[in-house]
Order: structure tokens, then sequence, then C-alpha cells
């Protein structure tokens, strides 16, 4: 692989399916990504990913970026009630400006139904036809009403998992990974985030230092984007064979559920 007449050593990086790399050449250091979104040089400007350095089409047709490689480490799951965490995910969220470019970019909400059917994509048939969850989906529908469509909609990270948080050596922290950004209730974020690290007991404190509005309609829909998100960490978990957590996640649902 080679820029500027340069070659690049190319390590595969864990956890990214092939698609992510590091990159060495002489005394440089790169991060790579194939195929990412198009959105991430928007997000290097604002500082939320590492600097972009450029970004080439390959012989293959792929599009590969080439990023700041930063020193630094993942996020553990303790760390997900931090501040600095809880701030930076707000930050994006009120971030008008990437919202803006985003919508011109044809980018478009994604309502509580868009959301179900993407749960639906590649579902495995024994997750399909199972009774309970088509009966809390079913249940879900019913719950749409106006009240989903008057708030407004953010840009949403899609996957706010600690291993996509990089805090650098200098402490800054970064959001990588934007292939499922959408526009979306913010709450499609949060109630991920809160459903993956905490227990449903803790969500007001996390929603307190957040400084989340607390509007007439907060209680239905955060019961519907919880419901929504332990769908889709069954599903993710089901994928992975993860049956431990499998099991812990339908209790959570059969809980959020029910009560």
């Amino acid at each position: 692989m080679y820029h500027d007449s340069e070659e690049w050593r190319m390590t595969p990086l864990s956890g990214n399916t092939g698609q992510a790399y590091m990159g060495v050449s002489k005394d440089e250091k790169v991060f790579f990504k194939r195929n990412t979104s198009p959105f991430i040089a928007a997000l290097a400007a604002e500082g939320i990913t590492p600097k972009l350095k450029w970004t080439q089409r390959t012989y293959t047709g792929d599009i590969l970026t080439a990023q700041e490689w930063e020193d630094g480490q993942r996020l553990r799951k303790e760390d997900m009630a931090s501040s600095k965490v809880i701030d930076l995910i707000r930050s994006i969220h009120q971030n008008d400006s990437l919202l803006n470019l985003l919508k011109r970019a044809n980018a478009q909400e994604s309502s509580p139904k868009d959301l179900l059917q993407d749960y639906y994509q590649g579902l495995p048939i024994s997750l399909q036809s199972h009774t309970y969850f088509n009966q809390i989906i079913a249940t879900m529908t019913q719950m749409i009403d106006s009240d989903f469509f008057t708030i407004d909609y953010c840009i949403c990270h899609g996957d706010l998992n600690h291993n996509n948080f990089l805090l650098t050596d200098e402490k800054h922290l970064y959001l990588v990974d934007w292939d499922n950004v959408k526009i979306a209730d913010p709450l499609f974020d949060i109630c991920y985030l809160l459903c993956h690290y905490f227990s449903p007991k803790d969500w007001m404190s996390w929603f307190e230092l957040y400084q989340f509005p607390l509007s007439d309609s907060f209680q239905k829909r955060v019961k519907w984007y919880s419901l929504l998100a332990c769908l889709n960490l069954i599903k993710e978990y089901y994928a992975e064979d993860r049956h431990y957590q499998v099991n812990e996640t339908v209790v959570l649902l059969k809980n959020i559920y029910e009560h």
C-alpha cells in the first residue's frame, strides 16, 4: 500500500473486522480505516476524532482514510460514568453545525419505526420468531405517538461502546468508529449506553450529570428506547455466542417491559 511513493507496513487492529489498521512508514505511524463514514473529516476538524491526514481511493475501489495515531488507551466499562464521557456525548448531541452538515449530505432522520426496521436487518430466524420479543415489539409499535416526533433530533453516534472511546496520553478524549451515525432522538444513544453499563436505579443520576431536559414524554421515551437498546444488545450478543450476556440482557428487558 502506498501514499506519496512511501510503502506502509500494515498491522490489522483487533475488533474491527479487517477494516482498521496501524500503518508504519519510516518514523511515521498512522491509523488507517477502510470505507469509514465520509463524515469523518468534519468530526476530525471538531476534535471529536483524531486529525485526518489524507483520504485515498485504493485500486480495489475502497476509500482509505489516514488519521494521526494517538498513543493512549480505550476506556474501561467503569469509566462510562465519568464527567469526560458525559460531557463529550452531550457536546456531540448539541453540535448544530455537525447536524446541519449531516443533513446537507442528505442524511434522513431515523424515526422509531426506522430504528425497529434496522433491528430486523440481519436478525437471526430464532430471534425473529421469539414470541416474547415479538410481544414487546408489538407494544413498542403501539407506544409510538406524536411525543416521539416533537423533540429535537440530533447526531447520534449509534454505538456508544467503551471500546470506541480513546483517552490519549495527553488526556484528550476521542470518540471513534462513526460507521453507525444517525440523526435521531438523543435517547437512542443514551439508552443504549445505560442498558449496556448501568443498573436502572443509576440511570437518573446519569441523566442529571448530562443535564438532560425532562419533558412530559421523557419517561415514555426512555422506556421505549431502552427496550430497543436491550433488543439490539441481545442481537449483538447472540451473534457473538455470548450466552451469559444474552440471558442477562433478557432479564433487563423483562424488567423494563413489565415495570
